[in-house]
């Protein structure tokens, strides 16, 4: 388009300069003769289509006058039909609704309104307010421990529930620290003979003598613990099966006339020791069982 136009400005120019400009032959004002100047499209931009304004819905026949031609009430102009408006009513009153229940966070130092910030999440007022019924068995034995661990979850702002889940999980902790340490209880009692006589391994070369003295350590330790009535505390603990303290309740109870039984018996964990109780007990041997009786 832009060089139509130049085009036939430049031939405007020739012919004015051979006179056709000013009424020569063949030309009645300028302009040639089956020439026409193309349109100016950028003198006369094509405007753009404007959008069609939206109607007012036929049921604002129904409304006022003022408010059917108000500026606010224009926004409904959306809802083209009365259904669409009544479920768009219905819709946003469901979401004011849901708003009463929503917490409002309190401003700080409000502690009226940080206490009630805290309830309405579902924290007990008191550490009481926690159960920890998966801490029942816990409680028995440690009270104190308990009430510590409500007391953190109180400190920490914790639901009831989250706080039930802590005692749940702290109750999973125990429960498998429990099997561990039973596995461990058996293992020691398992191989205490082996564990024995391994202390004797300077004292006594040969395998066989080893294994003797680990016998007789053995049986004075379980007679020992069988008359005091220490036979199930040390065995369902973590003492159980320690060969070090196998070898020292031996020796005091063999210094005190505990029960001994025969060399080289081999006897095995939880048999009655056989052979006779020392006549000769010593006084501190005797006021100790008694004690323990």
């Amino acid at each position: 388009m832009i060089f139509d136009t130049l085009r036939w400005k430049w031939r405007f120019i020739i012919l004015e300069e051979d006179g056709g400009g000013a009424g020569g032959e063949g030309s009645s004002g300028g302009t040639p003769e089956g020439d026409t100047p193309p349109e100016d499209t950028q003198d006369n931009p094509e405007k753009p289509e404007e959008p069609e304004e939206p109607q007012a819905p036929g049921y604002f026949a129904q409304l006022p006058e003022t408010k059917a031609k108000s500026e606010s009430y224009k926004a409904l102009y959306k809802y083209q039909k009365l259904d669409e408006l009544t479920d768009a009513l219905i819709e946003a009153n469901e979401k004011l609704k849901g708003m009463d229940r929503a917490i409002i966070v309190p401003e700080k130092g409000d502690k009226e309104g940080a206490a009630e910030f805290a309830r309405k999440l579902g924290v007990p007022d008191e550490p009481a307010g926690y159960k920890m019924n998966a801490l029942a068995d816990v409680s028995k034995k440690q009270p104190e421990l308990v009430e510590a661990i409500r007391k953190g979850c109180r400190r920490m702002l914790l639901t009831m529930r989250q706080g039930e889940a802590i005692g749940e999980m702290i109750a999973s902790v125990n429960k498998a620290n429990e099997i561990h340490e039973k596995i461990e209880i058996r293992n020691s009692l398992e191989h205490q003979s082996e564990r024995v006589a391994a202390l004797y391994r300077d004292e006594f070369p040969a395998d066989i003598d080893r294994k003797n003295a680990a016998a007789e350590d053995i049986s004075r330790y379980e007679s020992f613990l069988k008359e005091t009535g220490l036979e199930e505390i040390i065995n369902t603990s973590r003492l159980a099966g320690n060969p070090q303290l196998i070898k020292a309740i031996s020796a005091y109870a063999k210094k005190h006339g505990g029960t001994v039984t025969a060399k080289g018996t081999g006897l095995a964990m939880g048999t009655k020791p056989q052979g006779r109780q020392n006549a000769n007990e010593s006084r501190d041997w005797k006021e100790f069982k008694e004690s323990r009786r």
